[in-house]
């Protein structure tokens, strides 16, 4: 079911007209020449159940383009609306091909300038690789995809449910009161959707993207000379905007590693840290990165290192500024809106 047809040899689509104007093409269009997109066969234009207006066959015949569901109209609708908001040139069904000649067609095609994104919603459940599948084939013809995908079941929704990657953004939404969310920032469709295409839904942390490496640390009494010193729990990537874009324990030894080659012991001193280097410890059975205290640089053992995300950590973290290298330390990145990140559990 188009948004769009050809009217006497000129494209129109169905969401650009008032519902005045939409009533008179229906009362008039037999007049002239109203034919569909996909195809030669005529269209009639009809507003859905759930309000949408749209195109359908007078015969469908040998048509191939897939029959839609009324969710998958109507997110169409609003995607085009919001997109066309936004400032963007709209084209729903939009048709196109690779330098090698394989075809596609995009939902809602969206283009400002040089910039082309194509926006896809899939309401029926398809694989992973056919996502990967398709998104190649724009990206091989030069245009960025983006995926708008239909939650199923009435369960929670975890990190592995939406793989993200850079190269593949995909979404998912939920129908909540009437109204499309998506989910991982619990926002309408058609915000979401702005905030795509104004620049405010980005990728961290970018390939050589500078980033403020923030060590938190809690204050702990040694075990041998019974002073206080003070233990690094975790490492903090923070964007240039302030976004924390991850965060990883000490525990983690590529943290530890990470800090030990990028925070000295002058300053972890100056912070009552002490010197985070490899140690021999006789519970391991070996030696590892760890914690020393700042005074007789005894080793501060992980298992008495408390959970970064449940205590009291000192005030004035220790920072450091760093050009992302993931041959250094491979963090997980993420999509975020407007500076928050993805959640996990809804």
């Amino acid at each position: 079911m188009p948004l769009r047809a050809i009217l006497d040899g000129q494209q129109i689509q169905a969401f650009d007209l008032a519902p005045n104007d939409w009533n008179t093409l229906k009362e008039t269009y037999k007049k002239g020449s109203l034919v569909m997109p996909c195809c030669p066969r005529n269209a009639i234009p009809k507003t859905s159940k759930l309000g949408v207006q749209h195109f359908a066959h007078s015969r469908r015949g040998e048509c191939t383009s897939a029959p839609e569901t009324e969710d998958h109209l109507l997110l169409k609708s609003c995607i085009a609306t919001a997109a066309q908001r936004a400032g963007w040139e709209v084209t729903t069904e939009h048709s196109g091909s690779t330098p090698a000649g394989e075809q596609w067609i995009a939902d809602v095609y969206c283009s400002k300038g040089t910039a082309k994104v194509a926006i896809e919603v899939q309401w029926t459940p398809q694989i992973h690789d056919e996502y990967v599948r398709r998104t190649y084939k724009y990206t091989e013809s030069g245009v960025r995809c983006v995926w708008l995908f239909r939650l199923t079941g009435g369960g929670h929704y975890h990190l592995a449910d939406f793989p993200q990657s850079r190269e593949l953004p995909y979404f998912g939404i939920r129908k909540s009161n009437g109204d499309y969310l998506v989910s991982q920032y619990d926002t309408p469709i058609a915000d979401f959707v702005a905030g795509l295409l104004s620049g405010h839904v980005t990728w961290h942390p970018k390939p050589n993207e500078t980033l403020t490496m923030r060590a938190n640390h809690v204050e702990v009494d040694c075990w041998r000379c019974h002073k206080t010193t003070c233990m690094v729990t975790d490492i903090e990537a923070v964007s240039a905007s302030n976004v924390v874009i991850s965060r990883l324990p000490f525990t983690d030894k590529r943290a530890a590693t990470w800090i030990a080659a990028h925070f000295d012991k002058v300053s972890l001193s100056q912070n009552g840290i002490g010197t985070i280097c490899s140690r021999y410890s006789k519970t391991f059975g070996g030696n590892y990165i760890s914690n020393g205290c700042v005074h007789c640089d005894a080793l501060q053992g992980d298992f008495f290192l408390p959970n970064p995300f449940e205590c009291d950590l000192v005030n004035g973290a220790i920072t450091t500024s760093w050009v992302y290298d993931k041959s250094e330390l491979e963090l997980a990145g993420g999509w975020f809106l407007d500076g928050a990140s993805s959640k996990w559990s809804f």
